[in-house]
């Protein structure tokens, strides 16, 4: 008996492990860039989003995964007042965000 509550009490924790690891839709504010000509830390061109924390005084930078093609929002300067929905997942030390949209907010 004890044996199967602890296999009951184990497979319950690991499902909690499982089910914490899915990853959640995020909404994130900011300004696009690339990260290889503007910021400098990219080998190759990539998108990247650019946040500001509630005290503007720290910036987070999210380098986009391949699924949002490097132009109009991302190339040659910067786009200010980005709205990005999608999920973010931490690879090596760096914030990916793979995008399910990408709109410019007005005003």
């Amino acid at each position: 008996m004890k044996k199967l509550l602890s296999i009951i009490a184990i497979l319950a924790f690991a499902t909690g492990l499982y089910a914490a690891d899915e990853a959640k839709t995020v909404t994130l504010n900011g300004t696009g860039t690339c990260a290889k000509c503007s910021l400098g830390i990219a080998e190759k061109c990539t998108n990247a989003l650019q946040v500001k924390n509630k005290k503007n005084d720290k910036v987070r930078t999210y380098l986009f995964a391949k699924n949002v093609e490097h132009g109009a929002y991302f190339c040659k300067g910067e786009t200010a007042g980005l709205q990005v929905k999608g999920t973010v997942a931490k690879v090596d030390g760096k914030l990916f965000l793979t995008a399910s949209s990408v709109e410019k907010k007005e005003g």
